[in-house]
């Protein structure tokens, strides 16, 4: 195992990470110049489809980025050196997954489409949710949301399909979004609203009052959007059902005015002429600074900071 020539590497199908771009690539092998190469690839031997090993060939596990920087920087002939890799012969396809998976998953940079991939396969390998939540460093709620991306993958449009393949700090629909979208059955409003969040980068909280100004202007009759529930059940584990609280009622000079559902975290306002939902963060910072927000679509302020509680 001395003479291993970068053109007999190929990257293994159990890498979590799909490289996205050749930018990806090119500061790393920048660095890899000016300070070589300080974290090894890890290799397995390559198989054909009925587990017999392939002379002369290897997978890439773990490094696939650095594979790729060294073939940029030396070309496919280079002979990687003996301290550049590990290689493991006997890492069945379960072990490579995870050990690729706690490599990357800690770059912080995985797609939501990418940790989705990861959560569904090892939700299959038997590891219960907590355990998922841990090795994906997500929260419990987040990996909900993410199981759903494999779910409505079909619903979901082109456009915020391709947000989802970008790492979360860059994408401007993410599956948060898609979590307060994803019960609206018409596509056309599914769509606009897509199309609108990413042309304005609304934040998920927006997207009610988005839906609401679509449907309005497509002329679309629908009920108060509600947001899907925090229930959603993994591929395999059934998720335990929503505790709901009652609301808080407040009034203001005898009239009812506004309801605050703790498990919701919703305010639902009344006004003059219909009710409007509105996310609690949300609403109290447009009080305080009404002209940050740019997603705000056909809402109208209808209740006063100042109000009495019951």
């Amino acid at each position: 195992m001395t003479m291993i020539q970068l053109k007999n590497l190929e990257v293994s199908n159990r890498n979590v990470r799909q490289l996205r771009d050749d930018e990806d690539v090119e500061g790393l092998a920048k660095s890899i110049v000016n300070r070589k190469l300080i974290s090894k690839i890890v290799l397995r031997p390559s198989r054909a489809s009925d587990g017999t090993v392939i002379d002369n060939k290897y997978e890439v596990v773990a490094g696939q980025r650095r594979y790729m920087a060294l073939v940029k920087i030396h070309g496919e002939d280079y002979i990687l050196p003996e301290d550049d890799y590990i290689y493991i012969e006997d890492l069945d396809d379960k072990e490579a997954f995870l050990l690729s998976l706690e490599e990357n998953v800690y770059r912080k940079d995985l797609t939501p489409m990418e940790l989705n991939k990861a959560a569904v396969e090892l939700n299959h390998m038997g590891f219960k949710d907590k355990e998922v939540a841990e090795r994906l460093n997500v929260t419990p709620h987040r990996l909900k949301r993410l199981y759903v991306l494999s779910q409505d993958k079909n619903r979901i449009p082109p456009a915020a399909i391709e947000e989802l393949q970008k790492p979360r700090e860059e994408s401007k629909f993410t599956d948060a979004h898609w979590q307060k979208l994803r019960n609206i059955d018409d596509e056309q409003v599914v769509k606009d609203v897509v199309d609108f969040i990413i042309d304005k980068e609304c934040p998920p909280r927006d997207v009610p009052t988005v839906v609401k100004g679509v449907e309005k202007r497509l002329g679309v009759e629908k009920g108060p959007l509600k947001e899907s529930s925090s229930s959603t059940s993994s591929p395999v584990d059934d998720g335990a059902p929503p505790n709901p609280g009652g609301p808080i009622k407040y009034s203001h000079k005898g009239e009812l005015i506004m309801e605050e559902y703790a498990d919701e975290k919703v305010f639902r306002i009344y006004g003059k002429e219909e009710e409007e939902k509105v996310d609690v963060e949300h609403y109290m910072e447009y009080l305080r600074h009404p002209a940050k927000f740019r997603c705000f679509v056909d809402f109208k302020l209808t209740v006063k900071p100042q109000m009495d509680s019951d």
